[in-house]
């Protein structure tokens, strides 16, 4: 799944900032504003990336670390509440 994402990534990656750098050379109006969104979109995606593949690979210990909050809260809500 990592390794499909990081290529869809780079894929649309290569293709907007190709795209941006493509409306520099041709002198298109608005070409730094494309070159700016494709880098901005590109980085965007990348990190969505890098973060879905981090939440996979810490999904037990993420979903054991919220069963405890969330257990000691309602403790704690339980206390307040005079039950």
């Amino acid at each position: 799944m990592k390794k499909f994402l990081f290529t869809y990534a780079t894929v649309l990656s290569l293709i907007w900032i190709g795209y941006g750098v493509y409306a520099l050379i041709a002198n298109q109006p608005s070409a730094g504003v494309i070159l700016g969104f494709g880098i901005a979109f590109s980085v965007c995606l990348f990190i969505a990336s890098w973060f879905s593949s981090w939440i996979m690979r810490h999904y037990k210990r993420i979903d054991s670390m919220a069963k405890t909050m969330f257990t000691k809260n309602n403790k704690l809500r339980g206390v307040k509440d005079g039950k």
